[in-house]
Parts: structure tokens; sequence; C-alpha cells
């Protein structure tokens, strides 16, 4: 195998927090690839970071080396419970109302999505265990960092 064929490897840092825990400057959320079937006048640009997937039959989207979200119904299980997990947390606008933390709320779901973890293992595919994983990583970072910026 000649070593001119080979193509580097590009490793890029998409984590929410530096490792000191403070959000990064930079961080920007990841945009849904297809507006939301359930809530049509829902605004498309207000996306968590763990977006809900569309259909169970629709090709999985996204960037160079990403893991794609699983179309599944356990993948819109998921993205729905992380979805208002977020907006629990107040990081996702509410177009009716101002913006409000619920941190107990956030803390039942984030719960739940770890029992659901607990009690599917060794029962999901690669692509939905790590969706799950991924998603409560990024939701138990995000409220560590929403209950250090709250008023105790």
């Amino acid at each position: 195998m000649a070593e001119q064929d080979e193509k580097p490897i590009r490793v890029v840092d998409r984590r929410m927090f530096t490792p000191e825990g403070e959000l990064r400057p930079d961080f920007e959320p990841e945009e849904p690839h297809e507006a939301p079937r359930a809530a049509p006048a829902a605004d498309a640009s207000a996306a968590p970071a763990a977006p809900t997937p569309a259909g169970p039959e629709a090709p999985a989207q996204g960037e160079e080396g990403e893991a794609p979200e699983p179309r599944t119904a356990f993948g819109s299980l998921v993205g729905w419970i992380a979805t208002n997990a977020y907006s629990a947390l107040g990081l996702l606008p509410d177009p009716a109302a101002a913006a409000h933390k619920d941190l107990r709320a956030a803390r039942q779901m984030i719960d739940w999505l770890a029992v659901l973890e607990q009690k599917t293992r060794g029962n999901l595919s690669f692509e939905e265990s790590d969706f799950l994983s991924r998603a409560l990583y990024e939701l138990r970072l995000a409220f560590v960092e929403v209950s250090r910026r709250s008023p105790k």
C-alpha cells in the first residue's frame, strides 16, 4: 500500500464547553436538516443541540465525520425528550412567551433519558445508542452550565 494514497485525518472539536466548563464563544447549535413535521409554524432557527429525527425512512444527512441521528421511533422519542429538556433549561427561545427555566423539570427529563439508556442497553442499534448517549452528555453539560448561572 502506498503512503501517497492515504488521506490525512481531520479532527474537529464540536464540544459545547471548554475543558474549564465554560461555554465555547464560537459554539453554535446544530441546525436541523428538515423542518419539523408536527409543528409547521415553529421557528426553524430554534433548534436544540440534539435535533429531533424526522421520518423513519429518511436518510441521515450530516457533515463529514458527524454521526447521523437514527431515523426511528426511538430516535424521535429521544429527540422529543431532549428538546423539552433544552426548553426547560431556557436554551430554546419560546416565541409565545419570555424564556423561562424549570431546572427540576429539566433534571427529571435528563433522568428519564438516563433510565432509558440503562434499560435499553444492548437492545439498540449503534446509531440509536450513540444518539442517546450524545444527547445525554450534552444535556448534562448544559444543565451544569445553566445551574451555575442561575441565582440560588
